[in-house]
């Protein structure tokens, strides 16, 4: 006997999309069957007209970020509780945030603080990134492999500073591409990835200059500072240290520009194995959305850019050349977000975590890509590439319970007041087709009809191995 038999819906497997019912024991799917055929279940979930799919997997978020541009007042992102429960009730059951490092403490130290902290306000699993930053020692390289063997097998580094100073507790951001090697080497050797903020300092840096020498520092501008070029030389430089240090796996996180994308796709062509996300902001916001009075509320680093970059973007997603969708979720309050308006000073990051699996069922199924390509690009693929598949990101036998249950057919348009991450969203009157009728995690209803209905604290870590097939590239993901 099962312990949730959830029936009658049309779900998406990974070898087919039917009507089929789901047997569910242990917060894991126990048996996938034919309508009726499944047998007794101590609890039965009518889920009758609904399209179920695997929840979705975030892998970038930013929770407990200190916000301390300069000329902001200190700002701290919301943390795992606001976010979790926004998440689950759109239709997201993990996120992968970072791990901040402090100067004087090792790598596993700044994983246990922070997983305290998620360990006791966190609904949603979870898993974190290790950010690397500055000028690398030895002893830090040195930790790397012992903190994949602890499953936290992905890292973090930026090419740039982003912003005309340091702004994260004094230490720069960007990392110099020798340190670089040596930490593609070392994840390529111990089974880790590197995920990059790839940017060309140089010509951020420049054009920050430039633009205050000529008196054109309006946020608006911001396309000027963090641009195309920038993307399309920085990534084709990691693109060739990766290559040249033994096909290195790579991930490059927020993918906004066709030169990106364009790289991308080359390196995949010739079989590195180089994956890519990018944000549905970039997706379907330009930079002329920041022409309106508060068009900072749509900015996250790097920028957004022109309409032919989103529709790269779009034809990227179908081409394979980007593997998925992240939010860079930075929620804040809509004082915080707007208060910058300088190129210098504007907040990055965005709230978007909870309408992000309609709007993208909506696309997706608007642009005639297919409920097979929304469930790899918002679920199967990032737990492929980042080391959690078929725990996660599949509706299969032994896999995780982690379902989101959609009501198909709508018209219904988006409002802050509907929404539970903040008192904004930049999705403010957004038309979709698709809503979360239901999500589970791990086999229980989390959150139903719009609200949140589980455990507070009922999020898990979920240990990572990234898989040998990464290497594969194109032919794995």
């Amino acid at each position: 006997m099962f312990d949730v038999a959830l029936v009658g819906g049309f779900v998406v497997t990974p070898n087919e999309e039917a009507l089929l019912d789901l047997g569910i024991t242990d917060g894991k799917i126990a048996a996938i069957a034919n309508p009726g055929e499944l047998g007794e279940a101590k609890k039965t979930v009518d889920a009758t007209g609904l399209t179920l799919v695997p929840g979705g997997i975030d892998p970038h978020v930013h929770c407990d970020l200190a916000i301390d541009h300069e000329g902001h007042d200190l700002a701290v992102s919301f943390g795992p509780d606001v976010v979790g429960t926004a998440a689950l009730i759109g239709g997201t059951t993990m996120l992968i945030d970072f791990v901040w490092k402090d100067q004087d403490e090792s790598i596993r130290s700044g994983i246990d603080r922070v997983r305290e902290r998620w360990d006791s306000v966190s609904p949603i699993d979870y898993s974190f990134h290790v950010v690397l930053r500055g000028r690398l020692d030895r002893a830090t390289v040195a930790q790397i492999p012992e903190t994949i063997d602890a499953g936290f097998p992905s890292f973090k580094v930026f090419t740039t500073n982003v912003f005309p100073s340091a702004p994260v507790g004094g230490v720069p951001l960007m990392i110099d591409f020798g340190s670089l090697q040596e930490v593609l080497e070392t994840t390529r050797d111990n089974g880790g990835i590197v995920a990059i903020h790839s940017e060309d300092d140089d010509i951020v840096q420049h054009m920050y200059r430039r633009l205050l020498e000529e008196d054109r520092m309006e946020y608006t501008n911001m396309h000027l500072v963090h641009n195309s070029l920038s993307e399309d030389l920085s990534f084709r430089r990691v693109i060739r240290l990766a290559g040249q240090v033994g096909n290195a796996p790579i991930y490059f996180m927020h993918v906004s520009a066709a030169s990106g994308v364009d790289a991308i796709a080359e390196a995949r062509r010739d079989d590195q194995p180089v994956f890519a996300e990018t944000l549905h902001q970039y997706a379907l916001h330009t930079r002329h959305d920041y022409e309106e009075h508060d068009g900072m509320k749509y900015h996250t680093y790097p920028s957004l850019k022109e309409h032919e970059d989103a529709a790269r973007l779009w034809s990227g997603i179908a081409d394979g050349s980007i593997s998925a969708f992240a939010t860079d979720e930075q929620s804040t309050s809509y004082q915080v977000k707007t208060q910058g308006n300088r190129v210098d000073d504007v907040v990055g990051g965005n709230a978007g975590i909870e309408p992000r699996m309609s709007l993208l069922y909506t696309e997706f199924d608007k642009r005639g890509l297919g409920l097979r390509a929304f469930v790899n690009a918002t679920s199967t693929n990032v737990a492929k590439i980042m080391g959690m598949y078929p725990q996660k990101g599949a509706l299969a036998v032994g896999s995780d319970a982690d379902i989101v249950a959609f009501r198909t057919g709508l018209d219904k348009t988006i409002t802050k007041d509907e929404l539970h991450e903040s008192d904004y969203t930049p999705w403010e009157g957004w038309q979709v087709t698709a809503w979360p009728a239901m999500t589970l995690l791990r086999g229980a209803v989390v959150a139903e009809e719009g609200s949140f209905v589980g455990d507070p604290t009922g999020g898990q870590l979920v240990p990572r191995s990234i898989s040998p097939e990464v290497a594969k590239g194109r032919r794995f993901v």
